[in-house]
């Protein structure tokens, strides 16, 4: 398709309603909670640009850090504003002998590339169906309409990814992750050392053989780098697992089918495997489609439905389905901590689960907002005998956005660093809790910057669990920085800063030399 121009693809009358549409939603973004310099987009793209360290960066700590996070490419729009409306943004911090430097880039999957010609927003934002369901009814319309003229690329929606979320590896390759569509692959390069992303790539389906979206939060293996998927399909309410081994999608199945045509599974954003099982939540916050025309969200909580857990063997066989486990209070979950098998003092086999709750949940999703209430650090125990589960609550404080050593994903482990969003916005600081003797062990406080998750690297040649560093990307209203500290101390050790404000984000990966010198350019 060639760039064509706006006025080629809508008639006077349709872009004269666009207008509307977008007049209403500037008017309800002006007193919106998104209304904060924090979610103020950046428009302009940066390729390693030399930047300084203050402290001392451990010699061990070499690679690339790299947050992907939602950023609106377009200062008008058409939608009411949310964390997750905008094309994914891409920053990258790479730390070599003796030389540090800065990237970002915006991630041009399918849309992004169609609207970036353009030069407007054409393609639905999460927020015309979390607030706005049937204000937004006449845009949905027309733009189905342009798509099946072949007005504008009829993108299936797990082709109209976003691809905003996260960003992983697996085998050489860089996965830019949505929950909602299907995965999408960066072209990379290296340049004199120097990882080069310019935000290219293509959806990825493994010669159609992925007929799901792809989690945002794929749990690998930390023996082997195995991702393992399971996710919703939006439009027919199926579960899927999926397992991606050396870069092959060896296994993807049906795992459940969720009945009836509404009250299904508002998100299934993370779970665990264990050595044996999967384990994924099925929570209160629901979704249905034919809420549209009378309310604003297709998403409700439902206090009545009580939350559950699904089991399932870890290599699923024909006939193998989901076991569920009845907890006795409605709740919702974004992350998971960890979970892991073991025996109950009477001999049992369980597994044992442990992840922030959100004992209610806003129609509108208003994540990483003030509006958005508190997750409570809780612990779960399923009797796999019995059917038994056992809850309890051992925080009080408004934590979120775990992170632990990644070799221990699935094991037994002690340690999480928990982030303390009791600002509202983003995290203040970073509580270290020890889940074997369930007792805080330090807090970080991060002044009067917010951070997006304090993730784990590992230090070379560790042994102890909590031998390494946390690395977060703190925020402030006009400026940022990489801030590097020690896992087991919390003490800071270095501080890049970076030569440009960064949006609010949250989930980052890290590449170290060996992932960098394994990376397959140019596929």
């Amino acid at each position: 398709m060639s760039d064509p121009a706006i006025e080629t693809i809508f008639s006077a009358e349709e872009l004269q309603l666009l207008d509307q549409i977008s007049a209403d939603a500037e008017a309800h973004n002006r007193t919106s909670v998104y209304n904060v310099p924090g979610y103020a987009p950046v428009s302009h793209e940066t390729r390693h640009v030399p930047v300084k360290v203050s402290g001392q960066l451990p010699k061990d700590l070499r690679g690339v850090y790299l947050r992907n996070g939602a950023n609106a490419r377009f200062k008008k729009t058409m939608s009411r504003a949310h964390a997750f409306n905008g094309a994914g943004m891409l920053h990258q911090v790479q730390i070599g002998d003796g030389e540090v430097t800065y990237s970002n880039v915006f991630v041009r999957t399918p849309r992004d590339a169609f609207e970036e010609k353009v030069g407007r927003e054409i393609y639905p934002q999460f927020s015309d169906l979390a607030n706005g369901a049937t204000r937004q009814q006449p845009k949905l319309k027309l733009i189905e309409s342009k798509k099946a003229q072949g007005a504008i690329p009829n993108l299936t929606p797990l082709e109209l990814s976003t691809a905003s979320t996260a960003v992983q590896m697996h085998k050489g390759k860089l996965y830019c992750l949505n929950e909602t569509a299907f995965p999408f692959v960066l072209n990379t390069r290296e340049v004199e050392g120097r990882l080069v992303i310019d935000g290219t790539g293509r959806l990825e389906t493994w010669d159609g053989k992925l007929q799901s979206p792809f989690s945002a939060h794929p749990r690998i293996d930390p023996k082997n780098g195995t991702f393992y998927n399971v996710s919703i399909h939006r439009q027919n309410g199926g579960i899927f697992y999926s397992r991606l081994e050396d870069g092959d999608l060896k296994d993807h199945q049906l795992i459940h089918q969720q009945e009836g045509a509404g009250g299904w599974m508002a998100y299934l954003h993370d779970y665990i495997v264990s050595e044996n099982h999967v384990i994924f939540p099925d929570p209160s916050l629901r979704s249905d489609r034919s809420r549209i025309g009378q309310e604003e969200s297709i998403y409700y909580f439902d206090a009545g439905y009580k939350m559950r857990w699904g089991v399932l063997p870890r290599y699923p066989k024909a006939g193998d389905t989901v076991r569920w486990f009845e907890t006795n209070e409605p709740g919702f979950i974004w992350h998971m901590v960890n979970g892991w098998q073991q025996t109950g003092k009477d001999g049992h086999k369980q597994i044992v689960l442990f992840a922030p709750l959100f004992k209610n949940y806003q129609a509108g999703v208003p994540i990483h907002s003030p509006e958005e209430g508190h997750g409570k650090l809780h612990k779960w125990v399923l009797d796999l005998e019995t059917g038994a589960v056992e809850a309890r609550q051992l925080l009080d404080g408004a934590f979120e956005r775990p992170s632990i050593n990644p070799a221990r994903s699935g094991l037994p482990c002690r340690y999480v660093y928990l982030l303390d969003e009791s600002s509202g916005y983003m995290g203040k600081g970073v509580l270290k809790y020890d889940l074997q003797e369930e007792r805080e062990v330090g807090y970080l406080n991060y002044g009067d910057a917010l951070g997006g998750e304090a993730l784990f690297v590992p230090r070379e040649g560790a042994s102890a669990e909590d031998d390494g560093y946390l690395v977060d990307l703190l925020m402030k209203e006009n400026e940022a920085a990489l801030v590097v500290f020690s896992a087991a101390t919390l003490q800071e050790l270095a501080r890049i800063q970076l030569p440009a404000r960064v949006p609010f984000g949250v989930h980052a990966c890290w590449l170290d030399p060996q992932c960098l010198s394994g990376m397959r350019h140019g596929e």
